[in-house]
């Protein structure tokens, strides 16, 4: 019996921040009395053919090995790049899960007088997102952010089977039906949609799984292009493509319909979504759309840019709101979420700025004991300041909110990675996005049902001090 996987990470593809488990069992015994003859079971995990871990462990009271691998994966993974929200303006609208993702293979085997047997070289490849999950989500459930197509009746067409999740942790929707404005007429009464309240000046982006199930055409093999429909209340503007090409930032195909099999670094794909980092924004629009489209034939009724279908991932809609007159400057929120991607909020209401100051100083002789008499002017300084850390300090409030927005924002309070965009900065600054280092250190969860009408705020403070000059 060679040793072989009895449990492995979920595929499609799992989260790196819970419980990954590999179970090995088929350690060399003697065949006549079944006693086991290895010391220990070998599980090597490899990234792009280099090993990066070997872990031994000696067989259990059932004769295998567990072993979680999570913290070894939790290396190898690490949130969006620091540009992501301004992919818009960098020449390309996309983004792949490089950063987000890591892809391995699981070589195992036995060890016997120190000596190591691999006997399993699989090629199986498993992806990890940098996302969180329960420590009860073994196996882990991918199956709500896959979409699945099928082939059309008409050959070379593709059709959505089902819609997916994006990788946010807004859950609030609404149904096409209970859309009364603008709508493209791909959007059917069954269809859910997202809502997000955006300022002309907001940057955000979505994230997607890129790889599709089921059994569409050989050309639809991914996402195809992220689709936006613009609408200035009922009156239809256009709608705008982004390909989902490598030279738009994304992958794997290198021209639309391709039908490239995405691997790692591909198997998600971010857009530019927001009014300024989508490049292709009316300046007279009141709200967009965001779908996902899968590749299908010139001549089907379905096409990249009137999908008879819908959207392979629900649908995201952006609502243009316009500041009110007696609000404050936007905050705007970007911060790693639950699924290892970002999610955004703005903060309208009232802003405080404040410095907290540390200050390391001696007391200095006011007579300078080397000069030629003893002489003191009133200026001489006694108590000198020889170094100081200046803390950049804020408190933001939001808006009146509801039950839905408070059960978003608890993934910004308990973020690990948090950014600021200071929409009173000057000129081009207030597009620019500063790290962030949160202050509050609890969260009380309101709700409408205890707290009737409720905000929330948050404090924090920019993640580099502020610079100071020696007294």
């Amino acid at each position: 019996m060679a040793v072989t996987t009895l449990q492995t990470p979920n595929l499609p593809f799992d989260q790196a921040y819970g419980p990954n488990p590999v179970t090995l069992t088929g350690i060399p015994t003697v065949p006549a009395t079944g006693v086991i003859d290895a010391d220990k079971y070998v599980l090597q995990i490899l990234v792009n053919g280099t090993i990066i871990a070997d872990l031994r462990q000696t067989p259990n009271a059932q004769g295998r090995a567990i072993f979680d691998i999570q913290n070894t994966l939790q290396n190898f993974v690490s949130p969006s790049p620091n540009y992501i929200e301004e992919i818009g303006f960098i020449g390309t609208d996309l983004s792949n899960s490089i950063n987000e993702s890591v892809a391995y293979q699981l070589h195992v085997g036995y060890e016997k007088n120190g000596l190591v047997t691999i006997e399993g070289e699989s090629s199986q490849v498993y992806i990890d997102f940098g996302g969180t999950k329960a420590y009860y989500e073994v196996p882990y459930s991918a199956a709500t952010y896959v979409p699945a197509l099928i082939t059309g009746a008409q050959a070379g067409c593709t059709s959505i089977l089902k819609q997916a999740n994006p990788f946010t942790d807004q859950k609030a929707y609404r149904l096409g039906s209970q859309i009364t404005d603008g709508k493209p007429t791909w959007l059917l009464d069954n269809m859910r949609v997202y809502d997000h309240y955006v300022s002309a000046d907001d940057m955000t982006t979505l994230s997607y799984y890129n790889v599709p199930s089921g059994t569409g055409p050989a050309a639809a093999q991914s996402i195809d292009a992220f689709v936006f429909w613009q609408y200035d209340g009922n009156t239809f503007l256009g709608v705008n493509p982004i390909y989902n090409t490598q030279s738009n930032g994304g992958g794997p195909n290198g021209t639309p319909g391709q039908g490239a099999v995405p691997d790692y670094p591909y198997k998600a794909i971010t857009t530019a979504a927001g009014p300024k980092n989508f490049q292709d924004f009316e300046t007279q629009t009141t709200h967009y759309y965001v779908a996902t489209a899968p590749y299908t034939g010139a001549a089907c009724l379905s096409t990249i840019t009137g999908l008879a279908d819908g959207s392979m991932h629900y649908v995201h809609r952006f609502n243009i709101i316009e500041p009110d007159c007696n609000d404050f400057p936007t905050y705007q929120f970007s911060w790693l979420n639950s699924y290892g991607f970002r999610d955004y909020y703005s903060f309208k209401k009232r802003k405080d700025r404040g410095v907290n100051i540390s200050r390391n100083t001696y007391l200095r002789e006011a007579a300078d004991y080397n000069a030629g008499t003893y002489n003191v002017d009133i200026y001489d300084r006694g108590t000198t300041v020889y170094s100081q850390a200046l803390e950049e300090t804020f408190t933001a409030f939001t808006d009146f909110i509801s039950d839905a927005d408070a059960l978003f924002l608890e993934g910004l309070f308990i973020s690990a990675d948090v950014k600021v965009r200071f929409n009173d900065a000057p000129g081009a600054e207030k597009y620019q996005w500063v790290p962030v280092a949160l202050q509050s250190s609890s969260y009380t969860e309101k709700t409408y049902r205890k707290d009737k009408l409720f905000q929330y705020d948050i404090k924090f403070k920019i993640a580099h001090n502020l610079k100071s000059q020696r007294g």
